[in-house]
């Protein structure tokens, strides 16, 4: 029973915090990216306690709450998260549960990821004047997005991937030390700093122990 409390009240700390951050991103012109990569950032943490359910039902209501919070007024700027930034989590996690082949996997991500891109541009466009620096620029608009979008979700996918494992080890921590199911690590990652690839191999200190 404590187990299943803990796991609806992340599901309703991960919606609330979502739709704090896109409401934020909606009615603050400059805020809108960064309220796309934490609510992003807030969708992770059901995911963290294997509930793909209750990941899912946060993000649907996030968006459904987000509705009277200016959703309606600017429809165009929560399309992409309707569309990409809610749901690449749990993408992410289905990846990772299903042992999807990671460049496969970064390949249909990232068509994905254009397509949502180029969505959201024509509805931007449509909503708004986009003044480009250049001129040239309006009528090669898709074949920029599709490019700089490619290279930017390669780094924003492992960006996120990192970010997930960050949030399971707190997550982990804040249920007793209760987390993802699966085969344990071959060393645990305690801090930032193991999870962004940054440790030291002690394969040498190992050896030297055992032929002590």
């Amino acid at each position: 029973m404590k187990k299943k409390s803990f796991q609806i009240a992340l599901s309703a700390v991960s919606c609330a915090l979502a739709t704090v951050f896109m409401a934020i991103g909606l009615n603050v012109p400059m805020a809108f990216a960064s309220g796309y990569l934490f609510a992003s950032l807030a969708l992770m943490l059901p995911l963290a306690m294997d509930m793909r359910l209750g990941g899912f039902l946060a993000y649907a209501a996030t968006v459904l709450l987000c509705l009277p919070f200016g959703g309606i007024q600017q429809f165009y700027k929560l399309v992409p998260f309707i569309a990409f930034f809610g749901l690449h989590p749990l993408v992410n996690y289905l990846q990772e549960r299903m042992h999807v082949n990671r460049w496969i996997a970064l390949a249909v991500k990232a068509v994905w990821f254009v397509g949502a891109a180029e969505l959201s541009w024509w509805l931007f466009d449509a909503a708004v004047e986009i003044s480009l620096p250049y001129a040239w620029m309006n009528d090669w608009a898709y074949v920029l997005i599709a490019a700089a979008g490619t290279v930017f979700f390669v780094f924003y996918d492992w960006l996120m991937r990192r970010c997930q494992k960050l949030v399971d080890v707190y997550v982990a921590r804040l249920n007793g030390g209760r987390g993802k199911k699966g085969p344990p690590p071959a060393r645990p990652r305690d801090d930032a700093d193991e999870i962004f690839g940054t440790e030291q191999s002690q394969t040498e200190e190992d050896k030297t122990d055992e032929g002590r």
